[in-house]
């Protein structure tokens, strides 16, 4: 883990944190590449920007500010643990729960959480529809689907009061207004566009629905 990449964090999105957060990603980068080499994770074409196309986008949530406040958050279909894990390594004081079905992608989440012992970090194989519900404050969906099909077979997962992130790229704003209408019970709390730094122009949506 370079000094670089801790500048990189506080300059998008002006936080910071101590020595031993980014020890424990260096620890999970290491192993996660290795792991992604025998079990499919992630496109291998991925591995060489970890750093900048999926862990800063698993921060990108920190730019809703009302983020921080939360106390449980739910990732469905958290695959190789983006943003899920990596949260759990950055905020120990949130309890962070990642669902997927796929047992290898569990079976790699609970190596994870075993080899950084994250207390804080809670791995569930089953699909959403099928496990009881889990009353997150926070509700997100990173590359499942479609935010009114994500929504509809998780939404028994949030409390009243809560929020609904979807990490998007394009037709952020479209998929949003069709779920709204689809659902009674969402409305479009905000939707926060960043970019990564990547070499081609990278631009990402947090779309934030409120469960009312």
């Amino acid at each position: 883990m370079t000094p670089n990449k801790k500048d990189i964090i506080k300059k998008l999105y002006n936080i910071d944190f101590q020595q031993e957060i980014f020890d424990k990603l260096s620890c999970w980068e290491k192993f996660f590449v290795e792991y992604n080499s025998h079990t499919n994770l992630m496109s291998k074409n991925d591995i060489g920007v970890l750093f900048e196309k999926h862990v800063l986008d698993s921060l990108s949530i920190t730019l809703f500010e009302e983020f921080k406040e939360s106390k449980k958050i739910l990732d469905i279909g958290a695959g190789g643990g983006f943003p899920s894990l990596i949260l759990s390594i950055f905020f120990p004081c949130i309890e962070i729960y990642a669902m997927d079905s796929v047992k290898k992608k569990t079976d790699f989440l609970i190596y994870a959480k075993n080899e950084l012992d994250l207390s804080n970090f809670n791995v569930i194989n089953s699909r959403a529809e099928n496990y009881p519900p889990v009353n997150a404050d926070i509700l997100t969906d990173r590359a499942v689907g479609k935010i009114d099909f994500v929504w509809n077979f998780s939404k028994k997962h949030l409390k009243k009061g809560g929020f609904f992130i979807s990490y998007k790229a394009l037709s952020a704003e479209e998929e949003a207004n069709g779920a709204i209408k689809k659902y009674k019970e969402l409305s479009i709390h905000k939707i926060i566009s960043y970019n990564l730094p990547l070499a081609e122009n990278y631009t990402r949506k947090l779309v934030v629905l409120k469960n009312n």
